[in-house]
């Protein structure tokens, strides 16, 4: 169990230094080829798109309402009674997120009437409900009247890597609607989630806590990773954890000035076989607290000290695991957009999240500009899982075919780490051709487009 939780531990801390994803404000970013991640209808500026492998896009989500990197390292304060401050200001709410993804290829093209895209994207997910209660006798022990009896039986925790592999296709109903679809193969390379969670804790003494507990946390794909088994190609990149996923969406234009939109991402599932792995803990147990110093000069050494306390307290029996299919953690968007003139854009976007049976809702509003073809910008604010300070930016540049694009939904966090709650980034390079533009002469008219997916961009001569 001491593995498990140093694996996830090491794991979360890389994802933290990557990238950040944006998808707020990426939604109504058309110039750049990934929103049709976020929505496979919306109408693209591009005719042909290739992505660099491993480069058309890197993002990453943070979230963490539960405390920012000043409350708990504050210069000149008390580290442990900044964790005691902490623990004591959670809710039932806190949550602490993070989601990474990497385009491994991609390709898109235009179609007569549609546009058609290939390619594999790998995910990761982090997401943690903070189990205050459990922290609470964690770290603050027995405090309190001999025989007192509390209750644990809520941790969500779920973490997933898996690799997409994908077609879509989106068409024009008529010059008025388009619909899109996404279909996924998915292969699930790890996963690990609370199955179950029941703790009854009675203080005995001035010394000694009982722990009584029914425990059951389920893995798959991880175990060789935390068991130092030898690396193996088709195993650990290709296990036997499969599943599919569905995106689709819909566009549609009333008028010359607005536009709507909307989307259901990652309605699917993983049935997870490969490498099954459970912990169990069942029983009873002695707890007698913990006795360390986060001021000292190994705070490595102390977080060990707190592993090594709760494995013995509860009591982990690793137990080979059973297969067991998993949803996946599915998304809702709804846009609308009034465009001024071929330059200016005014947007609004609704994300609705939905993780272990609760529902998340995010909100943002943004501008689109346009200096040229080549250089597009958009500004945004968002209110995202219940943060208000997320003011976001991003554009795309394009030199020769070379299109650079970077996003964020609050460079605000990102300038001043300190305060970190939520933040996001998403650049990538894509090799991107637009449609050649439409020569007007004055007093005639522009050639139509065929393909009505496409925008008129008109060039005075």
């Amino acid at each position: 169990m001491k593995k498990l939780i140093l694996f996830v531990s090491a794991y979360v801390a890389f994802l933290v230094q990557s990238s950040a994803q944006s998808d707020l404000t990426l939604y109504n970013f058309n110039s750049v080829a990934q929103s049709l991640h976020v929505n496979p209808a919306l109408p693209q500026q591009t005719r042909v798109w290739v992505g660099i492998p491993a480069l058309s896009s890197i993002q990453v989500y943070y979230h963490n309402d539960g405390f920012t990197p000043l409350e708990l390292l504050e210069t000149g304060t008390d580290v442990n009674a900044n964790v005691d401050k902490i623990i004591l200001g959670l809710d039932e709410k806190s949550q602490f997120v993070i989601n990474q993804s990497i385009d491994l290829l991609g390709v898109g093209f235009r179609l007569k009437g549609g546009f058609l895209t290939l390619g594999a994207q790998q995910v990761t997910d982090y997401r943690m409900d903070y189990p205050v209660d459990l922290l609470n006798i964690v770290w603050f022990g027995n405090a309190g009247a001999d025989n007192r009896s509390s209750n644990v039986s809520e941790f969500d925790f779920e973490t997933v890597t898996r690799t997409n592999y994908y077609i879509g296709y989106q068409r024009s109903i008529n010059d008025k609607l388009s619909l899109g679809g996404r279909f996924k193969y998915i292969v699930g390379q790890g996963n690990a989630y609370v199955e179950k969670m029941n703790a009854k804790v009675t203080t005995l003494d001035n010394s000694n806590l009982e722990i009584e507990t029914d425990i059951l946390i389920r893995t798959a794909g991880v175990r060789d990773y935390i068991e130092d088994n030898p690396f193996e190609i088709k195993t650990s990149l290709f296990p036997d954890n499969s599943g599919f996923g569905i995106d689709f969406g819909a566009h549609y234009t009333l008028n010359d000035n607005w536009s709507f939109s909307a989307s259901v991402l990652d309605l699917g599932f993983i049935n997870w076989k490969s490498a099954t792995r459970d912990y169990v803990s069942n029983g009873t147990f002695l707890y007698e607290g913990l006795d360390v110093n986060l001021n000292d000069d190994n705070p490595i050494g102390s977080f060990d000290e707190i592993l090594d306390s709760l494995t013995a307290a509860f009591d982990f029996k690793e137990v080979d695991g059973e297969r067991y299919t998993k949803w996946l953690a599915s998304r809702v968007f709804l846009g609308a957009n009034y465009k001024i003139n071929e330059k200016h854009t005014f947007g609004a976007v609704y994300q609705m999240k939905i993780w272990s049976g609760t529902t998340y809702h995010d909100i943002s509003v943004n501008y689109q500009g346009r200096l040229a073809r080549a250089f597009q910008y958009t500004l945004s604010y968002s209110i995202i899982n219940g943060t208000y300070s997320n003011v976001g930016a991003g554009f795309q540049t394009k030199l020769g075919p070379i299109q650079l694009y970077l996003l964020t939904d609050n460079f605000l966090n990102i300038m001043f780490y300190e305060n970190l709650e939520t933040t996001n980034v998403r650049v990538g390079l894509n090799v991107a051709l637009f449609d050649k533009k439409v020569k007007k002469s004055k007093g005639t008219t522009p050639e139509v487009v065929e393909d009505p997916l496409q925008p008129i961009e008109l060039e005075n001569q």
